[in-house]
């Protein structure tokens, strides 16, 4: 019976949980957005331009805009004036959208925005089946590198089993 079998099974096992257990902690800490695309929805209020004239940040938009590629982005202006966003010029009264489609980081101009900028960040959604790649791409190579030093040890312990014999 061949007993490298074993250990070099539990050493891809070993691997594979030590590969999605460091896939979960990078998942946590880089807050990646964990759902489906969808239609999001940003609303420009009456006034708007108004604020602006008078030196007022009408605070419509996030510090962190979030999107995940296939969102779509809706600007509703219900203002009584013309505003833009990026690629989008929204008539007074009316609405335009913006369908994300690449992964990327933007500053974008904005007529509603004090700054007169803001940035956007578009990535990938993370799914299940992302998460469960990224366990196997880490852990294979992982439980490899723990078979050979495994194989290692275990060369290295009967050399000096038969040397003290």
């Amino acid at each position: 019976m061949n007993y490298n079998l074993p250990r070099i099974l539990f050493a891809f096992g070993l691997g594979i949980i030590v590969g999605a257990l460091m896939t979960e902690l990078a998942y946590l800490s880089l807050k990646k957005e964990n759902r489906e695309p969808t239609v999001i929805e940003l609303i420009i209020p009456a006034g708007t331009a108004q604020l602006m004239r008078d030196g007022k940040n009408p605070e419509i938009l996030s510090r962190d805009m979030r999107f995940v590629v296939g969102d779509t982005l809706k600007v509703i202006n219900n203002d009584n004036e013309n505003h833009q966003l990026g690629p989008l010029y929204i008539p007074a009264n009316s609405s335009a959208s913006l369908k994300l489609s690449t992964e990327e980081n933007l500053i974008v101009e904005c007529s509603f925005e004090s700054t007169k900028y803001v940035g956007l960040t578009i990535q990938e959604p993370v799914t299940w089946y992302t998460r469960l790649r990224g366990y196997f791409f880490s852990g294979f190579p992982l439980g490899t590198i723990f078979a050979v030093y495994s194989g290692l040890i275990v060369s290295k312990k009967k050399k000096q089993n038969e040397s003290a014999s």
